[in-house]
């Protein structure tokens, strides 16, 4: 046997395994997408046919992480830009402790619950959104582990602060 045959007793099961591809000119996937559920086999040839184009399923997957680390950016920037424009609406508004010459933006007890309690939502909302569109992309077979990053990277810590000190202001109103 030359050395350019391939010995079937070596490996029995060459091209079946995920890491070696029978077909390298359709392995799209990087090392971000080991981990990516694997789609069920095809059954028949209409099965076969109906499965996307790896170079579209290649895109999709490149996609994915963009828009996680989209999201992330936009979740932290977007809750820090509403908490900051509602708290100028509150000192618009005005209140006794902004006329008593204290240095705050939250004029009074009403305006403090209220921001601390509308602030809350948007963190809160982003970390389920980004827990949803995870398992979404986990179940469509799409690269979901920039999402699991996401999550647990800038997110929940993010998260965690804001809402210790949107649940301090609360309270800090309660003690009084």
């Amino acid at each position: 046997m030359s050395s350019s045959t391939p010995n079937s007793n070596s490996n029995p099961r060459a091209g079946l395994r995920r890491d070696v591809p029978e077909h390298p000119e359709n392995d799209l996937h990087g090392a971000a997408d080991y981990y990516n559920k694997v789609p069920p086999e095809p059954r028949n040839f209409d099965e076969l046919a109906d499965q996307p184009d790896p170079a579209e399923l290649d895109a999709r997957n490149r996609a994915s992480t963009r828009q996680a680390v989209i999201f992330a950016v936009a979740a932290v920037l977007g809750t820090l830009l509403f908490g900051g424009i509602l708290a100028a609406v509150a000192r618009l508004a005005g209140g006794p402790l902004c006329e008593a010459g204290e240095a705050v933006w939250l004029c009074s007890p009403g305006w403090r619950t209220a921001w601390a309690l509308l602030a809350s939502i948007p963190p809160v909302v982003a970390l389920l959104a980004c827990a949803v569109i995870m398992v979404r992309k986990l179940n469509r077979y799409e690269r979901w582990v920039p999402w699991m990053g996401v999550f647990w990277i800038p997110l929940v810590p993010f998260t965690m602060a804001w809402l210790i000190l949107t649940v301090g202001i609360l309270a800090r109103d309660g003690v009084y």
